[in-house]
């Protein structure tokens, strides 16, 4: 009976001691990665530049990766939502020329948009009080990319691409009362 005491009491304190140490390895870490052909923005950036406008075709598209037969997570889109990435501020005059031929030719228009990311969100800190509510610090970083293609009869007429290469943003949130700060309805109101 002795001896199961004296393992409890040594558990505890090893507990105990790795919370009070700040071992970050306890918080929690959250990372959203798109399935995709890239390892790195640079990757998917490069792929990108080797479409030609006028000289690509799907076929073209789905060896690098941005149609769904190369890919997962891509989006298709018809010459209605083709026009709507546009907004009602443009014209039809105003549109690039690859997207008013889109319009012009109805159904024999598609587009491709695939948004590919790797983030990741880790906590950091002092573990006892991120726990307890008082200080969080979160780290992000990875990097996003996004690309449009738009097809008329299976060539593409007009591209866009945009992007962050190189996430870095840190988030600190201190609530000096802890769990004491959040209490709205759970302490009853007085009359």
């Amino acid at each position: 009976m002795k001896t199961y005491f004296h393992y409890g009491r040594i558990g505890i304190t090893a507990l105990a001691a790795t919370l009070l140490a700040g071992c970050t390895m306890v918080l929690p870490t959250t990372t959203t990665v798109s399935a995709s052909k890239w390892a790195s923005y640079d990757d998917a950036k490069k792929a990108f530049d080797l479409t030609v406008l006028d000289k690509s075709t799907d076929k073209d598209l789905a060896y690098l990766g941005f149609t769904p037969e190369g890919s997962p997570n891509v989006e298709i889109l018809n010459y209605v939502d083709v026009v709507r990435l546009f907004g009602p501020a443009f014209k039809l005059a105003d549109l690039p020329e690859g997207v008013r031929q889109c319009f012009d030719a109805r159904d024999n228009c598609k587009a491709y948009v695939i948004k590919v990311q790797n983030v990741k969100n880790k906590r950091m800190g002092n573990v006892p009080a991120d726990l307890f509510g008082f200080r969080k610090y979160i780290h992000t970083s990875g990097w996003t990319f996004e690309a449009t293609f738009v097809l008329v009869n299976g060539k593409l007429v007009y591209k866009l691409w945009n992007g962050t290469p190189s996430i870095a943003a840190d988030e600190h949130q201190t609530t000096p009362l802890g769990p004491l700060q959040n209490l709205s309805g759970v302490v009853p109101k007085s009359f």
